[in-house]
């Protein structure tokens, strides 16, 4: 296949650049994404075993097996944007279908009946999945996606990525603090309804904020040369190596972020014995990435992004190793490493989608095949891999080592047991991201793949 593009279809594809006001109402469709999914990604675990006292393991499991879905469902959502083009082009047309069903379905899967566990368990497998694994996947992808149909330059469209992951960052401070006072505020946090009515008020407001995106956001950039077919996109996807690093880099970046938004749930409630503190360690670990965020966009011309995730990536690794050593009862050594820990992970947070972006070109050139839905897929898979593979891995965990979500008082093995599960992880996927970078070339390699193209 023919990868050349000509002149005039690459002078119109880069002609026009997004405005800064796109870049940010672009970004502000993550406040329409994370009003839904922080609540469901933080406290879904902990709504399921506190406040409805379903069984650790059995949850796990069943989040587990939802993860079998998850795969083909992304890789299927991204074969349909890069094939199929709306009024609009590809990715605004699945914005402004499908954005309020997302917001139903979330809803749906706090409105668990009171039934036998049978019920609940089938229950729980068909809202998940179909929050989880369907609505979320297909919109939440088109929103990842759409940088790079709106423009194909890197930084422009790193830019782009960059405000997505600052007004992440923001939205998922301001809910860590606003969802427990709202949920006592409907009725506290036993009681369902409360729970249901809280995911009501922040799925409404999550629809105005990518509905937003469609006003606003044009699509630029035409995609000459989809794949064929799923199987052809999957097979030009595992030939792109920066491709395969960026998903690893996304994956533990993901699961680093699951333990701030929801494993820390069960340390601060068991460990610290004190969950009111939830708000203010989720603003430590986000408040430096809004603020180098903000700056990092007039950055990212002067100091590449392989060098700023090594920088940030150290931060991290001695933040935790601090945190590690710190007495247990300290409430400011928590609270300082958090705030260290959450400057270093700004900078492969920020711009682990970048990552995937950057390797759009090289994978193009590399195989003849322009297929970003699917490469795409792999940022919105790895971030609920993360999220629900971490998640049942940690519900089994919890019941092997006795923890009983409607005891007063949890086993000493229980505590114990969650203080070094939230502890010694993390360390593991921060070493991973480190060793990754250090393989990081895709500027130079796409460049020489361009230079042979010409």
């Amino acid at each position: 296949m023919d990868v050349s593009f000509t002149r005039g279809a690459r002078e119109k594809s880069i002609s026009s650049s997004p405005t800064l006001k796109e870049k940010i109402i672009f970004g502000a469709g993550d406040v329409g994404l994370n009003a839904m999914f922080t609540l469901f990604s933080s406290y879904v675990m902990f709504f399921y075993t506190d406040v409805i006292g379903m069984n650790a393991a059995i949850i796990g499991m069943t989040i587990m097996f939802c993860k079998i879905f998850d795969g083909i469902s992304d890789i299927i959502a991204g074969t349909l944007i890069d094939k199929h083009k709306g009024k609009g082009g590809h990715c605004i047309p699945v914005l402004a279908k499908w954005t309020i069903p997302m917001a139903l379905t979330v809803i749906l899967v706090f409105l668990v009946p009171n039934a036998s566990v049978v019920i609940r368990v089938a229950y729980i497998f068909v809202t998940y999945n179909l929050f989880n694994t369907i609505m979320y996947t297909y919109v939440g992808l088109a929103h990842a996606t759409l940088p790079t149909y709106v423009t194909k330059d890197s930084v422009e469209s790193g830019q782009m990525f960059v405000f997505k992951m600052l007004f992440a960052a923001i939205t998922q401070t301001i809910m860590a603090m606003a969802i427990l006072p709202m949920v006592n505020f409907f009725g506290g946090q036993n009681d369902q309804w409360a729970w249901v009515k809280s995911i009501m008020v922040f799925a409404a407001v999550g629809c105005v904020f990518l509905y937003l995106n469609v006003a606003f956001v044009k699509e630029r950039v035409e995609n000459e040369n989809p794949a064929e077919n799923v199987l052809a996109g999957i097979k030009s996807a595992f030939k792109n190596k920066y491709w395969i690093l960026a998903t690893f880099v996304s994956l533990f970046t993901n699961f680093i972020l699951t333990f701030n938004l929801s494993i820390s749930v069960y340390y601060l409630n068991q460990v610290v014995g004190n969950m009111g503190l939830m708000g203010t360690f989720v603003l430590m670990c986000n408040l430096p990435g809004i603020v180098v965020m903000l700056i990092m966009p007039s950055i990212m011309h002067k100091i590449s992004k392989r060098r700023l995730i090594i920088i940030g990536t150290a931060l991290m690794l001695l933040a935790q190793i601090g945190f590690i050593i710190a007495p247990v009862d300290s409430v400011p050594a928590l609270m300082i490493t958090a705030l260290i820990r959450g400057i270093g992970f700004s900078f492969p947070m920020g711009l682990c989608s970048s990552l995937v972006g950057d390797s759009v070109e090289y994978g193009e050139l590399k195989t003849g095949v322009r297929a970003q839905g699917i490469l795409f897929s792999a940022g919105s898979l790895t971030g609920k891999i993360a999220g629900g593979l971490l998640t049942s891995i940690f519900g089994v965990f919890l019941t092997a080592v006795g923890y009983d979500g409607l005891a007063q008082v949890q086993a000493a093995s229980a505590i114990s047991g969650i203080n070094w599960f939230f502890k010694l992880l993390p360390l593991a996927f921060m070493l991973g991201i480190m060793i990754i970078m250090l393989f990081w070339n895709v500027d130079r390699d796409t460049e020489k793949l361009r230079e042979a193209k010409a």
